[in-house]
């Protein structure tokens, strides 16, 4: 059997990186632009179920979860009002910052179970 941590999964232990980018990009973002909170919001909860959508499929639950997971990004270019360049910004930055959360939040739960007798 092999023992190599599956290539969805090698992410997870990026996940503290890519937070800090993109808090960094959000934050000069929030200087340059005018904070639109709402397409924050759709691309952080966008985030979120994709990275738990596809760690489901990472983890064996099936084919469909893939097919949701990358479907999601398609979905908040397409529900999310995209009038500025800024809310570009927001979006991809806010559904990276969502995404890695998600991922760390996996990374800290599976190495407490581990540790857990």
């Amino acid at each position: 059997m092999n023992n190599q941590p599956h290539v969805g999964l090698s992410l997870v232990n990026k996940a503290p990186l890519g937070l800090l980018i993109t808090i960094l990009i959000a934050v000069v973002a929030h200087l340059v632009f005018e904070l639109d909170i709402m397409t924050l919001l759709y691309s952080l909860v966008g985030g979120l179920v994709c990275a738990i959508v596809l760690i489901a499929y990472w983890l064996g639950k099936g084919g469909a979860f893939f097919i949701v997971g990358v479907s999601i990004p398609l979905v908040l270019i397409v529900v999310t009002p995209l009038a500025t360049m800024a809310a570009l910004l927001y979006l991809v930055s806010g559904f990276f910052f969502g995404f890695c959360l998600s991922l760390l939040i996996y990374k800290l739960f599976s190495k407490q179970k581990q540790v857990a007798p």
